[in-house]
Order: C-alpha cells, then sequence, then structure tokens
C-alpha cells in the first residue's frame, strides 16, 4: 500500500467541490439571469469571464482527480476527467454545442463520483489494515 501525500489527503474534497462549482457556474448562473429577466431586470453578462470561470472550475475538478489518483492508482477516472474538461473548454471557447457540454458536464460528475468512491475504499482498507502495516 502507499502513503497519500499530506496535500492530497487534505484536498479529497477538491474535485467534488470544483465540479459541482463548475456546473453551478454554468447553470445556475443562466438560471439567475432567467430569473431576473423575468422581473424585468436586465444584466449584461461578460460571457468571456463567465465562460473563464466555468473552465476553471472544471480544471481544478481535474487537478483534485489527479490528486486522488496518487492514493488510489485508477487512471479511468483521471481521464474521463480530462475528457470531460476537454469537452467544456472547447464547448465553452470553441464552438457551443449543448450536447457536447452535457457530455463534459456528465464525464466530470461521473469522474469525480469515481474518484470518490476510490478514495472512500482505500481509506476503507487502510482502516483495515492497521497502522503499521
Amino acid at each position: 500500500m502507499t502513503e497519500t501525500s499530506p496535500i492530497a489527503s487534505k484536498l479529497d474534497w477538491l474535485a467534488s467541490v470544483a465540479t459541482i462549482l463548475s456546473i453551478v457556474a454554468c447553470y445556475g448562473t443562466l438560471l439567475v439571469i432567467g430569473a431576473l429577466s423575468l422581473l424585468g431586470i436586465s444584466l449584461a453578462l461578460n460571457t468571456g469571464v463567465w465562460a473563464g470561470v466555468i473552465v476553471l472550475f472544471a480544471i481544478l475538478a481535474v487537478a483534485g482527480i489527479a490528486l486522488g489518483y496518487q492514493q488510489h492508482h485508477e487512471l479511468i477516472p483521471l481521464i474521463l476527467a480530462f475528457l470531460g474538461a476537454a469537452l467544456i473548454v472547447w464547448v465553452m471557447f470553441g464552438s457551443f454545442n449543448r450536447a457536447l457540454e452535457l457530455i463534459g458536464f456528465a464525464a466530470l460528475i461521473v469522474a469525480a463520483t469515481w474518484d470518490w468512491r476510490l478514495k472512500k475504499r482505500n481509506a476503507a482498507t487502510k482502516h483495515l489494515a492497521g497502522p503499521g502495516l
């Protein structure tokens, strides 16, 4: 069994929280702007900054899953997260496509969930093995 780095163990939450924040930054902003427009309030939104925040959180999710890789050594969640983030980057700064956007976010959700379960399994295995083994 391998030792978990102190940084990785303190940032176990990063992949999940960053994935959620990326989704909230995207769809939550749309929801708020839509609700405000129904009330007759219009906002000017810098779409470049908005897309940048969404992508930043997606990349942080990949970084969190990369830290999880140090604990569980499963490559598939990291690949899935990278592909999901790459789709999100393409959709935000390349050619917008709602289906690709949803696939990218779904890939991030699956990867973050998979990573979280692997980290829990790894922690339970270490706990059962006991200290010093």
